[in-house]
């Protein structure tokens, strides 16, 4: 009687913290809805408008350098919740998604400290009121959130050993952003370490081509469409777009530093298979520890 009492005492804190990092974590970034940035006034509310005004068909138009699944999402607003302003419809799909990382942060955090939820808790607490993640999509409206929730879930996935629900969530987060191939090593790492079937990896595929269809069934080209992330890659030739990065101090002169950059990427690339293959030779299995270090290095 005494452990039920306890237990149900713990569940009400629980819920009583929730419920206030939800609420927190809204009004923080209610004076950030109206920011109006540079990318919302050349891309995002253009697309945005192309939605609203054309409706479904805006999915087979060529308007857009993102992927569809991206735009299938700014289209629920559009299509729902049409009173809602541009700025606060962008804004809220990527904000929905900060929830939906925190809570697979706390998931992720929750399966190594199981005898206690106040770990757990500030993890997702930290997640949700991270200034880098409160401002990427409540000022800027970006969609980091929303392929990085997938990531996570991704994760959280390999460490319960769901191999197919992993590579689904993968596939969800590249169809939404090619930086989704930050995580790919970690895939390989496993498979060397026959710790994930590749014959799981179709499902990602699967995932990404499956979301493209809607596109394509309203009139958009396939092979257009599969293009897409190769487009991307000629857009920008900057080697940094005001990122805290070592990039910041090389002078901006992309195609002179291209040919260095294509050396040093290839020998960062041989020095992580000779670790790896080092690693393979030395270590018998897989423990779930092992699995978030080499995330952090794959990213």
């Amino acid at each position: 009687m005494r452990y039920a009492i306890q237990d149900k005492k713990r569940f009400i804190g629980l819920a009583l913290f929730c419920l206030n990092v939800l609420i927190l974590g809204v009004i923080i970034r209610l004076p950030l809805i109206y920011y109006i940035s540079d990318d919302y006034v050349l891309y995002l509310n253009p697309w945005y408008d192309t939605i609203v005004d054309e409706g479904l068909a805006a999915w087979g138009q060529r308007f857009s350098n993102y992927n569809p699944p991206y735009l299938y999402l700014l289209s629920l607003p559009a299509f729902f919740l049409s009173g809602l302003s541009s700025q606060v419809a962008i804004k809220l799909v990527s904000t929905i998604f900060d929830f939906v990382l925190a809570f697979f942060v706390y998931k992720c955090v929750a399966l190594q400290y199981k005898r206690t939820v106040t770990t757990p808790c500030l993890a997702a607490l930290v997640t949700l009121l991270a200034p880098f993640v409160v401002l990427n999509s409540s000022a800027w409206g970006q969609a980091d959130s929303i392929y990085t929730a997938f990531l996570v879930a991704c994760l959280y996935a390999l460490l319960r050993e769901r191999q197919a629900w992993a590579f689904i969530a993968f596939g969800l987060s590249f169809s939404i952003k090619s930086q989704a191939m930050f995580l790919a090593p970690l895939f390989l790492w496993l498979s060397m370490k026959k710790q994930v079937k590749w014959r799981y990896s179709f499902l990602s595929l699967l995932i990404y081509l499956v979301l493209l269809l809607p596109a394509w069934f309203i009139g958009r080209s396939f092979g257009e469409l599969l293009l897409i992330y190769f487009r991307q890659v000629g857009h920008n030739d900057r080697l940094s777009m005001n990122a805290p990065n070592l990039y910041e101090w090389i002078p901006n002169h992309y195609y002179r530093w291209y040919p260095l950059g294509i050396v040093f990427t290839i020998l960062v690339v041989l020095a992580i298979a000779v670790y790896i293959y080092i690693y393979i030779h030395t270590h018998a299995h897989v423990r779930a520890e092992w699995i978030l270090p080499r995330t952090c290095w794959s990213i």
